[in-house]
C-alpha cells in the first residue's frame, strides 16, 4: 500500500548510499504531457524507468511522491514505494511533504525529477561531490549548443567563477555565447535547505520564468552547480517522448 500519515512507522531504515534518500515527485496534470508519469516507454511507465534508474545508480531508498492514487498503484505494482502526499504547489514542496511522512530522517535528500529516465551513478556521484549546506542546494548542468538553447523547455543556467548559479532562464543565456549550460533535473538538499526551499512563496522572477529555483535564489539561497556531460534529456514534450521511446527501445 502507498504510504500515508498513518503508515510512517512502517518504513524501515534501509541501507544504501550512506545518508542519502531519493524522492521522485510525480503528478498527472502536466500541461504539455497530461498523465506523463504513466506514459509508456518501451512497455514500461516513465516513472518506473526513473525509479529503476535511481536503483541502478546505487540508491536503495527510492520513493515516488504523488497525490495520485493511480500513480501510487503503478509504482507499488512495479516494486517501488509510493508516498501519497496530498496537494502541493511545487515539486519541491511535494518532496518535502514525502520526506516528513517518511519521518524527516537526517539524510541528504535527492529530488529526482520524475521525467529524467537517464539518471545514472555519474549524476549521483557528481551531485554528492558538493554536499549542500543549511542554506544551499546542489544541482547539475551539461553543455549544449546555441541551437539547442533556443528551446524554452531546456532550462539554461549561468555560473559565477566558483560554480554557483547566477541565474536560470528559459531564454538562451548568456546572450551571444558560443555554448550554454543546460540545467539537469536533479537537486540535492540538506534537511534544512529542503525545509527552507519548500516554505518559500514564488518570487517575481520565478513566476516570470516558471522556475521555482529562482524563488530560492531571490530569498538568498545559494545553488551550487556541478558541470559535466551527464548524458540524457528530460521528457517534457511529445517530441521528447518519442525520442526517448526510440532511445530506450534500442
Amino acid at each position: 500500500m502507498p504510504l500515508g500519515r498513518r503508515e510512517v512507522a512502517l518504513i524501515p531504515a534501509s541501507a544504501g548510499r550512506a545518508g542519502v534518500m531519493a524522492i521522485l515527485p510525480a503528478r498527472m496534470e502536466s500541461t504539455r504531457l497530461p498523465g506523463k508519469p504513466l506514459l509508456a516507454i518501451a512497455g514500461r511507465p516513465l516513472i518506473l524507468h526513473v525509479a529503476a534508474a535511481c536503483r541502478s545508480a546505487g540508491l536503495e531508498r527510492v520513493f515516488v511522491a504523488t497525490d495520485s492514487s493511480e500513480i501510487a498503484r503503478v509504482v507499488e505494482a512495479g516494486g517501488f514505494s509510493a508516498v501519497l502526499t496530498g496537494p502541493a504547489s511545487s515539486g519541491t514542496e511535494r518532496v518535502h511533504l514525502a520526506w516528513e511522512l517518511l519521518g524527516s530522517p537526517r539524510v541528504l535528500v535527492l529530488n529526482v525529477q520524475g521525467d529524467e529516465p537517464m539518471v545514472s551513478a555519474t549524476w549521483v556521484d557528481a551531485v554528492l561531490s558538493r554536499p549542500p549546506s543549511e542554506a544551499s542546494v546542489t544541482t547539475l548542468a551539461r553543455r549544449i549548443g546555441r541551437d539547442e538553447a533556443l528551446d524554452p523547455n531546456r532550462v539554461k543556467v549561468v555560473l559565477d567563477a566558483a560554480g554557483r548559479a547566477l541565474y536560470f532562464s528559459r531564454c538562451p543565456i548568456p546572450h551571444g555565447g558560443d555554448f550554454h549550460w543546460e540545467h539537469v533535473g536533479l537537486y540535492c538538499f540538506s534537511p534544512e535547505s529542503l525545509r527552507r526551499a519548500s516554505s518559500l512563496s514564488p518570487g517575481v522572477l520565478s513566476r516570470s520564468e516558471r522556475l521555482e529555483q529562482l524563488g530560492w535564489m531571490e530569498d538568498g539561497m545559494s545553488i551550487e552547480v556541478v558541470t559535466g556531460s551527464f548524458e540524457g534529456t528530460g521528457v517534457d514534450t511529445p517530441g521528447d517522448l518519442e525520442a526517448m521511446r526510440k532511445l530506450l527501445e534500442r
